[in-house]
């Protein structure tokens, strides 16, 4: 049953475009929108006409569409004006709706929100639409589009489901009195096994995916003026780092955001790793070695016009032995003749390895596809992408576990884990979500979404 709420509006898009879309959405949305256009508004139907303010002086021409609840975005009535992009537009149509009394301004996320309220998604699909409006790259917006059609709410009522059909049977069970109900118990906690086996996985895999969402960090490292900062504005196509034939140019990391065959990704630039007794150099060194720490892939850089020397021998054991970090060896300045080479297996110093030039583009393709393919996660890894979703699948996994060793002999003690396991599959949905975490999630939202 839909709530009759206030009749809100907001703009839709961004003001200073070309066009300019503004929402109306309440049981007084056709009553709103009518107030100031002039031109007919049927159902489903676009139409042409004007904005007029209250003395019938025009404010723009403007194409209108009305959507009868509940066939709408927002499940309620909903009226939709397209008029130019313009800032003294906009601001004209909103104080005209608010001065009419009709409707009012939109909270964030308001529209999207009253989606989910009035049954039209639930809340894992209302949250992937916020993903797939801040999605940076290609694999970010498929995983958004793919939670939005509802594939990552199929899957967790399925789990839901079989946790459900577990405790029914087990309420069965605890209730006969009569000895009538069969209770295999090593099978049920097969069944219980199998199900925690199925949210760990999803959990794991959206613990991968996190990527989706903040890019995968790329440390790039080596000693000085092997080409780390020449290799990264060549990988972004853009000049960020600065480049010169001075040992210990870069001093500090650099950070730039970019996207490598759909995968968002974070490149980092580090300081050479050298002996130096410069200590802004010596610290600036030292933020490398962290960065290796926090990394999902370590572009190990080496200079392929000279001899590997010591200190690329110290920055492969930095990277593989001690952080025992997923490294790739990037040979740079293959336009020179080049005395380091990948042997047989296509590795350097043991590590698989791929020879570039910044300078020509020579092997980046090739460099990137690689990239992706060690940090990117599967599609059903991508499957779970929220850090809300892993922490409720986590938490329902452990229920799920501690309901396993309850049932030996203390099914009110399973039954209650199971309770709680159901619980936490439910609250990604937003079945009976309580207020506070869905005022919390739509707080996020931009206005007008």
């Amino acid at each position: 049953m839909i709530i009759d709420r206030p009749t809100v509006f907001a703009l839709s898009t961004p003001v200073g475009g070309a066009i300019t879309v503004l929402r109306i959405s309440g049981s007084r949305a056709l009553e709103a929108a009518g107030s100031i256009f002039k031109g007919s508004l049927e159902d489903r139907r676009v139409s042409f006409g004007r904005i007029v303010d209250g003395a019938g002086e025009t404010v723009d021409t403007c194409c209108a569409v009305y959507f009868k609840a509940p066939r709408s975005y927002t499940g309620e009535d909903v009226a939709e004006l397209s008029f130019h992009g313009s800032y003294a537009v906009a601001r004209r149509v909103a104080e005209l709706l608010e001065e009419g009394g009709a409707a009012s301004p939109a909270e964030p996320g308001e529209f999207t929100k009253r989606a989910y309220l009035n049954g039209k998604m639930d809340l894992a699909q209302a949250e992937a639409v916020m993903d797939l409006i801040s999605s940076s790259a290609e694999m970010s917006r498929r995983a958004a589009a793919r939670q939005l059609e509802g594939r990552l709410s199929a899957v967790i009522a399925s789990l839901y489901e079989r946790v459900k059909a577990v405790s029914a049977r087990l309420a069965a069970y605890m209730e006969d009195e009569t000895g009538e109900i069969e209770w295999d118990e090593a099978e049920e906690a097969a069944s219980i096994r199998a199900i925690r086996a199925d949210a760990e996985k999803l959990a794991e895999g959206g613990l991968k995916s996190r990527i989706l969402r903040t890019g995968a960090r790329i440390a790039m490292i080596g000693s000085p003026n092997v080409g780390k900062s020449s290799l990264m504005n060549a990988l972004i196509l853009r000049e960020r780092a600065i480049v010169t034939p001075i040992p210990g140019t870069t001093r500090d990391t650099v950070e730039e955001s970019a996207s490598v065959m759909g995968l968002p990704v974070v490149f980092v630039d580090t300081a050479g790793i050298r002996d130096t007794e410069d200590e802004i150099e010596r610290l600036g060194i030292e933020r490398s070695v962290g960065e290796t720490e926090g990394a999902d892939l370590v572009l190990l850089v080496i200079d392929g016009s000279r001899e590997i020397n010591a200190e690329d021998e110290r920055v492969r054991r930095l990277a593989v032995e001690e952080n025992r970090k997923k490294t790739l060896a990037v040979v740079t300045k293959c336009d020179l003749p080049t005395v380091v080479r990948p042997d047989g297996g296509g590795r350097v110093l043991g590590i698989d390895a791929v020879c570039v030039s910044a300078l020509t583009g020579e092997g980046l393709n090739l460099l990137r596809e690689r990239i992706a393919s060690a940090v990117a996660p599967t599609e059903s890894e991508s499957t779970v992408t929220d850090p809300r979703h892993v922490s409720e699948l986590s938490a329902a996994a452990r229920a799920l576990s501690r309901a396993e060793e309850a049932l030996p002999g203390l099914p009110d003690a399973a039954f209650e884990e199971l309770t709680e396991a159901m619980e936490r599959l439910a609250a990604i949905l937003g079945r009976d979500a309580g207020e506070e975490l869905v005022d919390s999630i739509f707080a996020g939202f931009c206005i007008g979404k």
